[in-house]
């Protein structure tokens, strides 16, 4: 009875570790394949429609000057691009909303992407109208024909008011996504952990009591193959425990310093793309340029936080945050009424921030403060009525080769591949910490159940 007790515990134990290795595996897989992916594609989907608006508030800024800038035709090529990466976005969410609980009818997730698949297709039409009708007006640069500006003022108010804010919100429900599968993944494999442990210290019960009465009933001062049973045991429970615990580790790394961190910084992104496009409506729409200034300030303060009520303070406020990095201005707790440097590029960046990867950050917030220099430029000619300067500064901005934006995406794009970079290798850690168990379970678990017969059949043998 003790024996086949042991050899009961001993399948127990292997069938609880194997399972619960089972549940760590498909949590990595699940984050690291499936839906952390997806999530990270999805974020690309504010992006690629914020560019979109941006790229045609450009071409109707340029008017009959094609050459400004980087030119009309590298705007409606990027205007291409951006509409292919929408539609490639659209599907990644579509992907992942399809794989969450089922309810009653539509989900607001499904409900979200049909929306945006079915705006995007009247947003294109009024743009197309609006480029159209500008075109046939042969309006000058700055001076958009006011059918043409109708035109596009219905445009970026649908974008605006419906498809970015729907987009915004799939970025949200799919990192929403990711989390709870995540925890649950991360329950259950803490409960399989339990489990685990249990088996292992009752099958450490049962080789102990066999080995007692072994020693008592038969006389024998110790059992060898028993003892190395027993040793076995302690070292296959506690290798499977802490091969779960730290998969478990390096899953959580790749997802908070990984993929949390790199889809922050891809928002800080798409916000950025449709602040510099706020450049190009204020200088095309002077009856709503204030409003535009306004919003422009709003989404700001949502990158990079610092305490301004208007955009002449915001500007010397910014200045300040690459001059102190890596400290960071109110942070230190001297003002009462200055909460920090918030926002995706302020406290939480550098929280997320790995060793080694400061330098980086910095970079962005040079960056940055380079756009924000060169919007305080474009303001000051316009008010001055030099339109013609302000034109220059904007198309300056946007500039393929040397713009102070696409110099700030490509910044901000290699801090992102660096996190991008922790959520692979966090993945891989943890899949390495399991991958030994592939086989050492299932063989060590044979050779438990070979020692215990082992120990057993000289004994039962003295009875024949």
């Amino acid at each position: 009875m003790l024996s086949l007790l042991c050899v009961a515990t001993i399948v127990g134990l292997f069938g609880s570790a194997t399972v619960t290795l089972g549940q760590a595996r498909d949590g990595l897989d699940v984050l690291g394949r499936d839906a952390g992916p997806q999530a990270m594609a999805t974020t690309e989907l504010y992006l690629a429609l914020a560019d979109m608006d941006a790229r045609v508030a450009d071409v109707l800024l340029m008017g009959t000057d094609h050459d400004l800038g980087s030119g009309r035709e590298e705007a409606e090529n990027g205007y291409e691009t951006s509409r292919a990466q929408a539609n490639q976005a659209l599907l990644h969410a579509a992907s992942l909303t399809g794989s969450s609980e089922p309810t009653e009818g539509e989900t607001v997730e499904e409900h979200n992407v049909q929306a945006v698949l079915d705006g995007v297709g009247a947003y294109e039409q009024l743009a197309a109208e609006a480029r159209l009708l500008n075109d046939e007006a042969g309006a000058p640069p700055g001076e958009v024909d006011p059918e043409a500006l109708r035109s596009y003022r219905r445009a970026t108010r649908l974008m605006h008011t419906e498809l970015l804010p729907k987009a915004f919100n799939l970025g949200l429900d799919s990192s929403a996504i990711v989390r709870t599968n995540h925890e649950e993944g991360r329950s259950s494999v803490a409960l399989g952990l339990v489990w685990v442990g249990g088996v292992g210290v009752a099958t450490l019960a049962s080789l102990i009591a066999l080995q007692l009465y072994l020693r008592v009933r038969f006389r024998r001062r110790f059992n060898a193959p028993l003892l190395a049973a027993t040793v076995g045991t302690v070292v296959l429970t506690v290798g499977v425990t802490l091969a779960l615990n730290s998969s478990g580790g390096h899953q959580s790394d790749a997802k908070d310093e990984g993929l949390d961190a790199a889809m922050a910084l891809a928002r800080a992104g798409a916000i950025t793309t449709d602040m510099q496009a706020d450049q190009s409506r204020y200088l095309i729409d002077g009856e709503f340029a204030d409003n535009y200034q306004q919003v422009y300030l709003e989404r700001s303060q949502q990158v990079l936080f610092r305490p301004a009520s208007n955009l002449e303070d915001y500007y010397a406020r910014i200045a300040e945050v690459p001059e102190a990095f890596p400290n960071l201005p109110g942070t230190d707790g001297s003002d009462p009424d200055d909460p920090g440097t918030l926002g995706y590029l302020g406290q939480s960046a550098q929280d997320a921030l790995l060793p080694g990867h400061g330098d980086a950050l910095a970079e962005v917030l040079a960056a940055y403060n380079d756009l924000q220099v060169e919007d305080q430029s474009l303001r000051a000619a316009a008010r001055e009525g030099d339109l013609e300067t302000a034109i220059d500064v904007r198309m300056g901005v946007s500039h393929t080769e040397n713009g102070v934006f696409p110099a700030y995406t490509d910044a901000l794009d290699g801090l992102i591949d660096l996190h991008e970079e922790e959520f692979t290798a966090g993945i891989d850690r943890g899949n390495a910490a399991l991958a030994p168990w592939t086989w050492g379970l299932p063989i060590g678990a044979l050779i438990l159940l070979i020692l215990v017969v082992i120990g057993v059949r000289p004994r039962l043998a003295e009875y024949r």
